[in-house]
């Protein structure tokens, strides 16, 4: 047993979304309660079974040893890494490489865990997966990262409390597919795991949840906002109706207020004081004295969202789905394409449609420098269906779109500074400026799977991603024939906009195929 208390360090586990969706009756066949659906999900039932008596400890060891061979004719992009293990979208071709057709072979989705259980009224769980979403390379180096770790007590059959880090409670359908690491960062959802204190109450066919959790996200290593100083956190709460055993319908709300730095707030950051300016005023004033504190305070952003979706299972059909529309959603979820961004009055003008202005006023404009913040809004969703023609084969489909819906306020791409021909040099999406803002992503695809023993599964999957990206507005319309003019003498000078066709297009599409096989070996 000693031995099985170290192994739990490492572990994961497959079946815990089974405590959000509802309770069955015996012997009947429910809703899928496993996320991933990389297997078919245990009942209610089964896992009663092996309960223990009251005081009692048990261990459950958990996980499953899973290898895929992934293949994509054009970059993909994980959260903005190139690699094939989380992809989330296509990446715009602004280098010759982009276009080359990449390929691997990747355990590290595999996944070890452990259950431990105090009877009925107390459960523990640990679980990990090996990928690093933040390589390029994902493979032998990567380390174990965790998944799950949190613990549950129910202190009766209607109350249950939890803590720790688990599934989010806002936005929990998940679609089918057998891409582990990714199943969550497909278009149209936006589900993630998030450190949370929460408890679910079941009253007849309805359950409410709610919960607080941490505003940071974990997939991303360029975090945009430091999670120990946003002191509100993320407050959620959920509304379940289970009419019957094989229908759910949820609807969730989130919201926070995310504290960004301000650039004359952290001299470890920008170098700038964090206290108001010192210098000597000749003609100070109550005014101005308010005004400079103010502005070395840090900003407010409003960050939240909605969503609804259903999970439903009739026979040997199953379909799912789920529609979300927040802002800033990705900066308090993972999945998304929509955080908070930081720009100047100075780029906000040079990129508009009036960036060909010259003269007094144009470079005034242009050397502003006071920071804006910008608060992009998603709608999200996705649709995904399944069919188990045999107890062996099984067959499904996949959909879903992201979408900013005030595109005008994105960061857009400098056509003239894409490094087409760069070869030495990568660049990632996080830099807008030359990859541009995502205003739109969409992934549609297959999947298929055969089980010739209970335990083991081999399947192949499609996607297709399709990936818009944003240009710079002035080099679109009359204005991309304007070299320059001053409004003030009235002068200026045309120029060619050059071939839209020779430029990398704001437009990306990779098709992706991965096949592989897994074993199932939970205990």
């Amino acid at each position: 047993m000693k031995s099985l208390f170290y192994i739990l360090f490492l572990g994961l586990i497959i079946t815990t979304q089974s405590s959000i969706i509802a309770e069955t009756k015996e012997k009947e066949e429910t809703v899928s309660k496993d996320p991933t659906s990389l297997y078919p999900a245990k009942t209610l039932e089964t896992t009663q079974g092996q309960q223990t008596a009251p005081g009692e400890i048990s261990f459950r060891l958990t996980g499953m040893l899973k290898t895929d061979f992934a293949y994509a004719n054009h970059s993909v992009l994980s959260f903005g890494f190139d690699n094939l293990v989380g992809p989330t979208v296509a990446k715009r071709q602004v280098q010759a490489r982009d276009n080359e057709p990449r390929s691997g072979i990747y355990p590290t989705s595999s996944l070890l865990g452990t259950e431990i259980s105090y009877g009925a009224k107390a459960k523990a769980i640990f679980e990990a997966d090996f990928v690093d979403v933040s390589k390029s390379s994902v493979g032998a180096e990567t380390k174990p990262r965790v998944r799950q770790m949190y613990f549950q007590y129910n202190p009766s059959s209607n109350l249950q409390f939890f803590l720790g880090r688990t599934w989010d409670m806002f936005a929990g359908v998940f679609p089918q597919s057998f891409n582990a690491s990714a199943f969550m960062s497909a278009s149209g959802n936006i589900g993630w795991q998030r450190e949370q204190i929460g408890l679910w109450y079941k009253f007849g066919e309805f359950k409410l949840g709610s919960a607080i959790g941490t505003t940071g996200f974990h997939n991303d290593p360029n975090v945009k906002t430091n999670i120990e100083r946003n002191t509100m956190p993320t407050i959620t709460v959920r509304l379940d109706w289970i009419p019957s055993t094989n229908l759910l319908f949820t609807t969730s709300a989130i919201g926070t207020k995310l504290k960004v730095s301000d650039p004359k707030t952290d001299s470890s950051r920008d170098g700038l004081p964090l206290y108001p300016d010192q210098t000597f005023d000749p003609n100070p004033s109550l005014t101005k004295t308010i005004a400079n504190q103010n502005s070395n305070q840090r900003t407010t952003l409003d960050s939240g969202g909605v969503s609804f979706g259903f999970v439903w299972k009739q026979g040997k059909f199953e379909s799912r789905g789920e529609i979300t529309y927040g802002t800033n959603i990705t900066s308090i979820t993972s999945g998304g394409i929509a955080p908070f961004q930081s720009t100047t009055y100075g780029e906000t003008f040079s990129d508009s449609n009036l960036g060909f202005l010259s003269g007094g006023v144009a470079n005034d404009a242009k050397s502003n420098t006071k920071r804006k913040f910008e608060s992009p809004k998603e709608v999200s969703g996705f649709l995904s269906l399944n069919y188990d023609f045999t107890k062996q084969f099984c067959f499904g489909l996949h959909a879903g779109i992201s979408k900013i819906t005030n595109t005008e306020m994105l960061v857009g791409a400098d056509f003239n500074s894409l490094p087409t021909s760069r070869s030495d040099q990568f660049q990632w999406t996080s830099n807008p400026k030359i990859m541009g803002s995502i205003r739109e992503n969409l992934n549609y695809g297959f999947r298929m799977n055969y089980d010739p023993e209970e335990r083991i599964r081999f399947f192949l999957q499609t996607d297709v991603f399709r990936t818009y990206y944003k240009d710079i507005d002035r080099y679109s319309g009359v204005s991309a024939h304007i070299g320059s003019y001053d409004p003030i003498s009235q002068t200026g000078e045309l120029r060619d906009p050059g071939n839209q066709s020779s430029r990398p297009s704001a437009v990306s599409e990779s098709i992706m195929i991965r096949l592989g096989g897994l074993f199932r070996f939970d205990t």
